[in-house]
């Protein structure tokens, strides 16, 4: 009876012993989820759509080609008279290859259908992917004091 149960044990232990429990993470990008929507928001701020395009992802950019993303972004933002004043960056949070970064936004615009320009603060929750080893934002949510589509066309707010 010894015998058969010291050659379970033996069994088991060996069967396991083959096997590493660890696995090696994927490297963690050089430049941190933070700094890549701090990079991308002063691109922003700036106008610098070539550069914006750089941090965030092809599903982000609606599969556009740089040119046409640019294109698309410059009539959004004159459409509005849509300007980045401020940001700071709130909170970040990294899981595996996957990562939120919550910024509060200063911004200005003009509805349409009105002279008078507006100004307000929003926060605004980035979320993050790792592609080809580089934080890339993969989609963005505003979290709080938000603009609808209303507001834009002078029509209301929703708060």
């Amino acid at each position: 009876m010894r015998l058969i149960s010291f050659l379970i044990f033996l069994m088991a232990f060996s069967a396991c012993s083959g096997v590493s429990t660890t696995s090696n993470p994927p490297p963690t990008p050089k430049i941190s989820p933070s700094q890549v929507v701090s990079d991308y928001l002063e691109a922003l701020k700036i106008r610098d759509l070539g550069k914006t395009y750089e941090f965030i992802s092809s599903v982000h950019a609606a599969n556009l080609d740089i040119e046409s993303y640019k294109t698309n972004m410059k009539q959004f933002l004159d459409k509005f008279s849509w300007n980045l004043l401020n940001y700071q960056i709130l909170g970040v949070q990294i899981l595996g290859d996957h990562a939120l970064v919550v910024a509060e936004l200063e911004v200005q615009f003009k509805p349409i259908n009105t002279e008078k320009e507006t100004q307000k603060k929003t926060s605004v929750q980035y979320g993050l992917i790792v592609v080809d080893d580089k934080w890339k934002i993969s989609q963005d949510n505003c979290i709080s004091n938000c603009e609808s589509i209303e507001g834009f066309t002078g029509q209301g707010l929703k708060q």
